[in-house]
Order: C-alpha cells, then sequence, then structure tokens
C-alpha cells in the first residue's frame, strides 16, 4: 500500500489529504490556533477514516508527511520572533530602518498606498538600539579595505548581549563576496558563548543564508529567516516527537514557497511564508497540463484569505523575484501568489454609510455569528447561510451545525438595520460586494501580471468557499469557464503530494557575455562562471544526497539572470549546459537572452548592442515524486439525474428565492449537464451554479461550471 500524507495548515481551517494507492481521500478541521497539532490530528483522523484506517496506523504506514503551516505568518505579524540584535558594517546602522524609496508602501492594500498623508514607514524587527556597527570594510571585488579588529566585535557583541537579545544577526558590507568577516564574527560569538552554556546565542551570517548583492533586502531577508527560526523550528521539531511516538519512522517533509519540499533539517523558517498559496499554483499548473488547459488562474477561496495566482501558457515555477513579506522586500524568489482579505469568515460592517466586508477574518473561534461560538459579527459565510446556498444541517459533513437565526440577527442588527434594508438584501450586498472585490482583484492580477486578456483563461474554483462564490468572482473578472474538483476545498493540501524534493542556491556573480566595445562574445568570462555553477551544485550534491536520492535521479536547473549593459532590469535564462565550453555556447545563451527579452518587451526593445551581463545565478536541485494522474470515469446515464431535494436559493432582486434544484456531488456521474439554478453538495463545500450558467461533468471527474450563451449570441 502506497500511502503519503499532505497537510495545509491555514487561517481558519486545517486540511489534510491522504493519497492512498492513487485514491484521494480528504479531511477538514478547525485550525486549533492554541496547537495547531490537534487540528492537525483532528483532520487527518477523518481522512483516515474515509481511508478504512485509524488515525495511528495512517501515520505509521505514511511513506511521506508533507506539512504546510501559517505559524510563521502569524508570528510575524503578530511580531513573537526571537529579540535580535544586527551587527553590520560600521556607517550602515540604519540601512534596515530607511529601508527603500518606497518602503512606507510596501505591503500595504491599494487605497494605503494612494493616502500618503499618513504613510509611515514599518515598525522595525529590529529596532535601533538593538543594532551596532563594527569597523570595517570590505570592497565589492571582495579586498579587505579595512581590517577587522576582534576586540571591537567583543564590545559591540557585549553591548548587545547587555540589552537582551537572543541571538546575532550578522550583515557586512559586500559579504556575498568575501565572507571572511562575517565568519570571524561567527567564531567570535562562539568563543564567548558556546553550545554548552545556557546563554549560547544562535547566530545568522548573511552569506550563509543570502549570498547576494542589495543591502537591504538582504539584510531582510536574513533578519525574518532568523526572527521566526525558533518559533517555526519549535513547532515543526514537537510535531516530529509526536509522530516519532506515534511510530512515524520518516522525516518530516515541509512546502517551502519556492516550489517545492524539502526535509525540515533542509529547510529555512522563510521559505515556509506563503508556502501553501505557492503549493497550490503547483497543484493547478500539474492538474492543468494533464486537462490540456495553458492558461489557468488560480484561485482559492478559505475562511480568511483570498489567494490568486497564475499558470500562463503553462509555464510553471513563474517567480516572484522582488518579492514583499510583511512589509519587507526579501531576496527570496517564490512562485508567484497573492493574497488578500477575503474568505467565509470575511466580517462586514458599515462605516459611515457604507457597507464594508474584510478584510478581518472571524477566524475559527469565535468563526461567523451562525457557528454558535459566541461570535457576532456578520460575515459571508452568514450570509451564505441567509441566502439559503449552505445547508446549516450538513456543513462539514454535519459535524457542525450552523444557526441561521443567529446569522439572521448579525446582519439585522449590524448591517441591514443601519443600511435600512431588509435582512436578505443586506445578505445578497455582502455577497455581491466580496464577489466584486476578489473578481476586480482577479482581473487586475491576471491582465497587469500576464498581459493577457483574462477571458482567454479558465478559472480554478478553489478552497471551501470558492465554488461557493466562483461565479460571482468569474463574473466580475469577465471569465466564462470555471473549474471545480471533488478536492477543491482541500488543494492546498493536495498540491503539497505533487511537489518535488526542491534545493536552490542562488548567488550574485558580475560577468560580461557580450562586449559592446568590440562586439564579441567574452570566452573569459567562462572560467569563473563554471567555477561558480560548479560551487553551487556541489551544495546540490551535498544536501539531495542527504535527502536521500542519488544524484542519477536528480536533475540540476541552471538559471542565469541575464540584462543588457547597465540595466537594472534582468531576465533568467535556463542553460541548456552544466559547463559552457566555448563562445558558441555565449551566443546560444544571448541569442535565448534576446527571444526571451522581445518577447516580454517586444521586439523592438532588443538591444544586443549595449552588450549583455551576467548579474545572478540560481541552481535548483529537484529529486523527482511520484505524482497524482487522474483517471478517467465511466460515461453515466444520459440526461439530467433527478435532484436529491430541493432548498429556497436566493438568485438576486430579479429572481429572488427559487426553489433550487441541489444535487450530491459525490453521486454524479461523467456526462451530467444541469441548468442553473442548481446547488451540487458535498460534505465541505457548494457548487453554486446561478441562472444563466450550467454546471457539467466530464469524464476526468471535473465539475465545469460555465456560462450559458445569450440569446443571438455566437458564442
Amino acid at each position: 500500500m502506497s500511502l503519503r500524507i499532505g497537510v495545509d495548515v491555514g487561517g481558519t481551517f486545517t486540511d489534510v489529504v491522504i493519497m492512498k494507492s492513487a485514491e484521494i481521500h480528504r479531511g477538514k478541521a478547525d485550525t486549533t490556533h492554541y496547537d495547531l497539532k490537534v487540528g492537525f490530528m483532528n483532520a487527518a483522523r477523518v481522512a483516515a477514516e474515509r481511508a478504512g484506517l485509524g488515525l495511528e496506523e495512517a501515520l505509521r504506514s505514511a511513506e511521506a508527511i508533507i506539512y504546510s503551516t501559517t505559524v510563521g505568518t502569524n508570528a510575524l505579524i503578530e511580531r513573537r520572533g526571537t529579540r535580535l540584535g544586527l551587527i553590520t558594517t560600521k556607517g550602515f546602522e540604519h540601512t534596515v530602518i530607511v529601508g527603500r524609496a518606497r518602503n512606507w508602501a510596501d505591503g500595504l492594500p491599494p487605497e494605503k498606498k494612494h493616502d500618503r498623508g499618513r504613510a509611515v514607514r514599518p515598525v522595525p524587527i529590529i529596532p535601533q538600539n538593538r543594532i551596532v556597527g563594527v569597523q570595517e570594510r570590505v570592497d565589492n571585488l571582495g579586498n579587505v579595505v579595512v581590517a577587522l579588529r576582534d576586540d571591537d566585535v567583543r564590545a559591540r557583541v557585549q553591548y548587545l548581549v547587555d540589552q537582551g537579545v537572543r541571538g546575532f544577526v550578522v550583515v557586512l558590507l559586500n559579504s556575498f563576496v568575501n565572507p571572511a568577516h562575517e565568519r570571524r564574527i561567527g567564531e567570535i560569538i562562539a568563543e564567548q558563548y558556546p553550545e554548552c552554556y545556557l546563554g549560547h546565542m544562535p547566530v545568522y551570517l548573511s552569506h550563509a543564508i543570502s549570498p547576494k548583492s542589495g543591502e537591504y533586502r538582504r539584510s531582510m531577508t536574513v533578519i525574518i529567516d532568523a526572527y521566526l527560526r525558533e518559533i517555526t523550528e519549535g513547532h515543526l521539531v514537537r510535531l516530529s516527537d509526536d509522530l516519532r511516538e506515534i511510530g512515524y519512522r520518516r522525516p518530516v517533509f515541509v512546502a517551502k514557497n519556492t516550489g517545492g519540499l524539502s526535509s525540515l533539517s533542509r529547510s529555512q523558517a522563510l521559505h515556509l511564508l506563503g508556502s501553501s498559496p505557492a503549493a497550490t499554483v503547483m497543484g493547478a499548473d500539474h492538474i492543468g497540463r494533464q486537462l490540456g488547459l495553458g492558461n489557468v488562474i488560480v484561485s482559492d477561496v478559505g475562511g480568511t484569505s483570498f489567494d490568486v495566482g497564475l499558470v500562463v501558457e503553462g509555464r510553471d515555477r513563474v517567480y516572484e523575484y522582488d518579492p514583499i513579506v510583511d512589509r519587507f522586500r526579501v531576496q527570496v524568489p517564490y512562485v508567484a501568489h497573492w493574497s488578500i482579505g477575503a474568505g467565509g469568515g470575511s466580517i462586514a460592517r458599515v462605516v459611515s454609510g457604507e457597507l464594508r466586508v474584510g478584510p478581518d477574518s472571524a477566524g475559527s473561534n469565535p468563526g461567523p455569528a451562525c457557528y454558535g461560538r459566541g461570535g457576532e459579527a456578520p460575515t459571508v459565510t452568514d450570509a451564505d447561510v441567509v441566502l439559503g446556498y449552505i445547508n446549516p444541517r450538513s456543513f462539514l459533513g454535519g459535524k457542525l451545525r450552523l444557526d441561521p437565526q443567529r446569522a439572521e440577527r448579525s446582519i439585522a442588527a449590524k448591517i441591514a438595520d443601519p443600511l435600512g434594508l431588509s435582512i436578505v438584501d443586506a445578505a445578497w450586498r455582502i455577497k455581491s460586494l466580496i464577489d466584486g472585490v476578489m473578481g476586480q482583484e482577479m482581473y487586475r492580477i491576471c491582465a497587469l501580471t500576464s498581459g493577457q486578456d483574462p477571458r482567454e483563461f479558465v478559472l480554478f474554483a478553489l478552497g471551501g468557499a470558492g465554488p461557493v462564490h466562483a461565479t460571482g468572482y468569474a463574473h466580475a473578472a469577465d471569465v466564462s469557464r470555471v473549474a471545480t474538483f471533488s478536492f477543491s476545498s482541500v488543494f492546498g493540501a493536495f498540491s503539497t503530494l505533487i511537489l518535488d524534493i526542491l534545493q536552490s542556491y542562488e548567488r550574485t556573480l558580475g560577468l560580461n557575455l557580450y562586449s559592446h566595445k568590440d562586439g564579441r562574445y567574452t570566452t573569459e568570462s567562462l572560467v569563473p562562471l563554471n567555477e561558480a555553477v560548479e560551487s553551487l551544485v556541489s551544495f546540490g550534491r551535498r544536501d539531495m544526497v542527504e535527502e536521500g536520492f542519488e544524484m542519477s535521479e536528480v536533475e540540476l536547473q541552471i538559471d542565469l539572470y541575464m540584462c543588457y549593459g547597465q540595466q537594472r532590469q534582468t531576465l533568467p535564462v535556463r542553460s541548456t549546459k552544466l559547463r559552457l565550453e566555448s563562445a558558441d555556447d555565449l551566443r546560444d545563451l544571448c541569442d535565448r537572452f534576446n527571444a526571451a527579452y522581445g518577447q516580454k518587451y517586444g521586439i523592438g526593445a532588443v538591444y544586443q548592442e549595449a552588450g549583455i551581463e551576467l548579474v545572478q545565478m540560481r541552481v535548483n536541485a529537484v529529486g523527482p515524486v511520484g505524482k497524482y494522474t487522474m483517471r478517467r470515469m465511466p460515461a453515466g446515464a444520459a440526461g439530467a439525474p433527478p435532484a436529491a431535494g430541493t432548498r429556497k436559493a436566493y438568485w438576486g432582486p430579479e429572481q429572488g428565492f427559487l426553489e433550487t434544484p441541489v444535487h450530491q456531488l459525490a453521486g454524479l456521474e461523467a456526462g451530467v449537464v444541469l441548468d442553473g439554478p442548481v446547488l451540487c453538495e458535498s460534505d465541505d463545500t457548494v457548487i453554486v451554479t446561478p441562472p444563466g450558467w450550467r454546471f457539467r461533468t466530464d469524464e476526468w471527474g471535473v465539475g465545469w461550471i460555465e456560462r450559458k450563451a445569450k440569446a443571438g449570441s455566437s458564442q
């Protein structure tokens, strides 16, 4: 029996998928913020029962447990990380305080970015009184200009200890070229505070974590990683210990925002931030390829957030190269995704006579008013219950009975009465507003990021609330085809199971590949280029062997970041060889860079005469894992099956409440076509198909919600 377990810990729900002999079994439970392990075990128990196993039997039998968690994200938002001190080059103590020119706008929603009169820079993770400078200087070529003095380092370290720090971040100027001074500082701290002492201090050296140029972003990369390391490692180590006591004898793997996974011992805390949305994009790419889809908008509507990603022309690993974490720029290119505060738990309120929904969420406890756990604020889920989309008696398979009267009272008191509306009209406005917000965000991201028409994309509606609201935000984004899956509500957990083992290594390296002076390919750059590639590949060999792979099984990918002379805008070009040997190899590399540049910016922007430079490189070591393959379903009987029942649902002011057919999703065979309005239920979501749309199932088990052609239309 082959069995793997994928876990996605969200802000409201924890999802678990057990893949047993290519069959998917899903479980969902409340996220228990007081101890995330409890929610994981609750959801795993549900999935195990559906797989015909006991919880402990499933955990002991698992070949791998892949974990995606929000613990680091929450700790960063709440500022619950380690108390750190920063050691930098004297004269650069204000780098992380000053930030960059638009540091005041990074990470803010659009309305706040435009409100410049109230703009403030983010509160620093390490305040000024815990930042010290040491006298040293290394130039951009790696030459020591000012030598480091040990007594100066000891004095600065002692000062930080007196400030109560519990760890040191060391970021020196140009250490990515010559890390000798950073290493010496690490040695001095280890001498002063060895591991045998209770006062042992962990040290985080920038050249070991992010060996790239850019002082501010390199500093923030190391600071955030160090800030979250203790709390993230502590949670995962405790989980590993608990699993070991149960009988699980393999490493706990963690999903990373770089689009792969690795064992806990080979992961960095910063790689876990946003790992679930990144995995979801990779999972959508995997499924989209099997369905022959080139362009996919990935939308995941959970209880707390609305996550959007893109698969464009079948390209995997579309990276965000200048990402923002919280309100800080970092140097960890991750699979591009965007999140806003919109979901089933988003709170509705009236502000200055206007309806607002989100971005704050009621979470899982107390949750929406209809949960009956003490929550009084009306939410999107409350509106869905009032409108008849969600059956209060079968929510989460009947494990949580919802109270529609509480939902009505909450909406009446907080929304309907202040705005002079009926309860139903208020609920409809809540739904319409959140659908419009999500749809506009999706349209903006798709149009601006891909440069293509959103109408050419298929929308994947994922998450527990995704299929409920899919047609609403699809209409707002002008998308007419929506795909849903039997595991849509736990797609993030499913996606962790299709990720390859991935380790990535980066380095800044400035080389001239094509000279603008004499119009030739600079073969003298081949030696330092190949040496740099081999140094990164050696790290890949080390780590992948420790992950249990033979190097013959590992794919090595070399991405070279190139630009025209003196430009800042770089594009990655994947090298077809591990070693470049000749001017012809450089010509091929530069030709492919020109082609990529012309495709992105227009053929008229190609200007090789300016020279072509290499500024950075990245090596990916990829260890493939077995992946889920969709299987064809047998064709069902012709015609629409009889509905399991009916329920009154509200379809807008023109239609009002209609007695709406309700089907059980699990009972629908391939080839079913149902005209809206219709509701298709499972135990963890509802596919809501309004009038003007139809729902059909195909031979792969995919449920398609499609806009019906208008009378007289050629569509």
